[in-house]
């Protein structure tokens, strides 16, 4: 039997272990036969209440305890008794949804579920015995689950994955981070002061012209590359680990130097772009998460965005590094003003640069505010279905064994756990919106590493949407069930009002028979 969170498979054995629990405090106590004393003395007085039909009264008790009677031991022997039906820890498993990411997911069962719910439930239950009902019913409901995952066509690709963990990302290593900051100082900001005060080259020109009027706002800048005039031209100032001494021209100034220093100083072109030493690689794949290998981000980056040219991918990533190593600017260090035309156009249009900030502070709110809500949403489901099969044998005797509490537990069991559906559900569309809402592969890239911030409605939009998807999603389909329940209940009580005026008119018509021949043989005498 499958189950949709790792946590849920540990609570439903304990919600279910709880519930044998107090069924045998019920049963202990004699509890479970207060119904059947409740039936005989509330059917006894109503009978002698009713008055409306002479020498049916007798009929109509005897009609109505017997449908109460046997409706409780079916429901006693159903819901309540467990039988050889069994629910194992090894029986339960749950498979994580495929994703282009991992297309082939790991199964796991309670013993092993591979989370750290192992250890914080290692006591859990090996084997339960479990009413053959409830036990149907939680089949059926997660045979719906996986019948309609499999029919959904399109899978997951999983971008708001990856966008998570890019959203948590850092560069953990400090000698990475204090080379970023060199970088910047020695490198970046002489080659940005003489782009903003002298024209740009040819070669600028034309990596501005592919990557945008924005591509000198970050170290790795295309058109800085390209200038012969630019990272070309400049130097390391002192030695940088990974690119050896060369005496004869970048280090020709040390070769008179009775102690020769470790390490050369290339070029900020070599230094940034060296296929081997070169910052951009490192700063690629050092890029991590806090606690996981770092190497995590970079291979799921290659796996979801193969479409993108490696090049691209490793400027992404380098530019999401660089960012978390936040280098700041020396304070020796004094840029000329920007005058490059759209910056300054930028610059005067106040109301729209507040706006823009607004919108950006609204983005991160919404995604501040996604992650737990969607938590929590994904823990309380397990955690109401074990409360749920906790109490299911307290709510069979409190409601006298009755078909109504028979229907609706398994409504509210099938009901819950098909949340886990509806979520699935809003993943789908969520992966489809972010598809519409950023066309093209390189596109989707910079805004899942989180680099565009012209795209906060966008971002925004989403992470309201999916907020939305993941709470009203199961409530509508919670008040859809609740009202198929609602007729259910007034169905069953239907049939049974049926079955007892049917006895009732059976036993008026018995009695008028009777009556009617002893009063003809009265008549004959």
């Amino acid at each position: 039997m499958s189950v949709d969170s790792y946590l849920e498979l540990f609570t439903t054995m304990y919600g279910w272990a709880f519930a044998g629990v107090i069924r045998d405090v019920l049963v202990d106590t004699g509890l479970i036969f207060l119904p059947f004393l409740f039936i005989l003395i509330g059917t006894w007085l109503h009978a002698h209440q009713m008055n409306g039909a002479e020498g049916a009264d007798a009929a109509w008790m005897v009609r109505t305890m017997e449908a109460e009677f046997w409706t409780a031991v079916f429901v006693l022997a159903f819901c309540f008794t467990p039988v050889g039906t069994s629910l194992q820890n090894v029986n339960l498993h749950h498979t994580p949804p495929a994703t282009t990411l991992n297309a082939a997911p790991v199964t796991a069962t309670g013993a092993s579920s591979d989370s750290t719910f192992d250890d914080a439930f290692n006591g859990v239950p090996q084997q339960l015995a479990l009413p053959p009902w409830w036990f149907t019913v939680m089949s059926l409901s997660a045979g719906f689950n996986d019948a309609v995952k499999g029919g959904i066509s399109g899978g997951l690709s999983g971008f708001r994955q990856v966008e998570e963990l890019a959203r948590t990302a850092a560069v953990e290593d400090p000698t990475m981070r204090a080379e970023v900051q060199r970088f910047y100082n020695e490198c970046y900001l002489p080659a940005r002061s003489r782009y903003l005060t002298d024209e740009a080259s040819p070669e600028a020109a034309a990596a501005l012209a592919s990557y945008g009027e924005a591509d000198p706002d970050w170290i790795g800048s295309h058109a800085f590359q390209a200038d012969p005039n630019l990272y070309a031209a400049l130097y390391a100032r002192a030695g940088v680990p990974g690119f050896a001494l060369d005496v004869g021209d970048a280090d020709a100034d040390m070769d008179a130097n009775t102690v020769m220093p470790e390490h050369g100083r290339p070029t900020c072109l070599e230094w940034w772009s060296d296929a081997s030493s070169g910052l951009r690689t490192r700063l690629a794949n050092k890029i991590g998460i806090v606690g996981t290998p770092s190497e995590t981000l970079p291979q799921r980056i290659a796996v979801l965005f193969s479409a993108v040219a490696a090049d691209q991918r490793e400027d992404g990533l380098a530019r999401l590094a660089m960012g978390r190593s936040n280098p700041s600017m020396a304070p020796e260090t004094l840029l000329p003003e920007d005058n490059r035309a759209w910056f300054q156009a930028l610059s005067g249009a106040a109301a729209d640069v507040a706006g823009m900030a607004g919108m950006v502070n609204k983005a991160i709110d919404t995604q501040a505010a996604r992650f737990p809500i969607i938590q929590f949403a994904l823990f309380a489901q397990p955690l109401i279905l074990m409360g749920i099969y906790m109490f299911l044998p307290l709510i069979l005797v409190f409601g006298r064994y009755s078909l109504n509490v028979m229907f609706l537990g398994a409504l509210a069991i099938f009901t819950v756990k098909s949340w886990a559906l509806m979520w699935y559900i809003a993943l789908w569309l969520d992966e489809h919106l972010w598809v519409a809402m950023y066309p093209g592969a390189e596109s989707m890239l910079f805004n899942v590493l989180h680099l565009e911030f012209d795209t906060a409605l966008k971002r925004s939009t989403l992470n309201t949407l999916l907020i939305g998807l993941y709470l009203g999603l199961p409530l509508i389909w919670s008040g859809m069930m609740g009202w198929a329940g609602l007729h259910v209940v007034q169905t069953i009580d239907a049939m049974q009002r049926s079955a007892i005026g049917q006895g009732m008119t059976a036993g008026q018509t018995g009695v008028g028979m009777v009556a009617g021949r002893i009063g003809r043989a009265v008549r004959r005498r």
